[in-house]
């Protein structure tokens, strides 16, 4: 074999061995960051642990974990409705209620917004969906990320492998540099239609509304709000969203 040849069979072997040395390295760390999740959630109830084995990557895990823990006595009546309950709640006085007041809201807009209207999701969001959309977004798995980077940075200054309170301590006591644009499957208040976003329409193109608030409508949307009798409390303030309104319930 010649020497060129040589040095490119040695140059490929040391890639290889690189490439399966950050393989083992990255594994050992999603590894890692399972135990903390499992040591986090011991306590949980049972629905909340098959939550977040439903949820993809320990990063993100972890962040709903986080969650979860600062829910504490909160954690059940806060949790997203049942498939029995969604399936029964269109039908319920308090759903009727909540249409009633969508629709009140609704007609103020386009009172003082000829040509516009206001769109709204009036069925409360399944945990299904709420599993689907954390595993999704970009900006849950920015901070789970950010999340995950700092505990390994605190548990390596301590030294040794952190026992299971001192994980809960941690996750409980980071504050995210820029917190994530969802609420950890289970909590968010769309989950028992305590929230709806509404989306500023002509005919049947969206104006502003999820992705974006054009200038203007965010101050439009909260008169309409005000005039149609204060039965929404918003817009939500952190992460800001000036579409998502909290329900009153009677």
């Amino acid at each position: 074999m010649s020497g060129g040849a040589l040095k490119l069979r040695n140059l490929a072997g040391l890639a290889l061995t690189a490439a399966l040395g950050v393989h083992t390295a990255m594994a050992a760390s999603e590894a890692q960051r399972q135990t903390w999740v499992q040591q986090a959630s011991a306590d949980l109830p049972a629905r909340v642990v098959a939550t977040l084995q439903r949820i993809a990557g320990a990063d993100r895990r972890l962040l709903a974990a986080r969650a979860y823990l600062r829910a504490g006595s909160t954690l059940d009546q806060r949790w997203s409705w049942s498939q029995q309950q969604l399936d029964a709640y269109p039908s319920t006085p308090e759903a009727k209620a909540a249409a009633a007041d969508i629709d009140a809201v609704i007609a103020a807009f386009a009172a003082a917004n000829p040509g516009f209207t206001l769109g709204v999701n009036r069925l409360p969001r399944s945990l299904e969906l709420q599993i689907a959309h954390w595993n999704e977004n970009r900006s849950v798995g920015i901070t789970a990320a950010a999340l995950a980077a700092a505990l390994e940075r605190q548990f390596a200054a301590s030294g040794g492998a952190p026992d299971a309170a001192t994980v809960r301590g941690a996750l409980m006591q980071w504050q995210p540099p820029l917190a994530a644009t969802l609420a950890a499957p289970g909590l968010s208040a769309h989950g028992q239609a305590r929230a709806f976003d509404f989306q500023v329409q002509r005919d049947v193109k969206v104006i502003a509304g999820l992705a974006r608030a054009a200038a203007g409508w965010t101050q439009k949307l909260h008169a309409a709000v005000e005039r149609a009798g204060n039965r929404f409390a918003g817009p939500l303030p952190s992460p800001y969203e000036p579409w998502h309104y909290a329900w009153i319930v009677p």
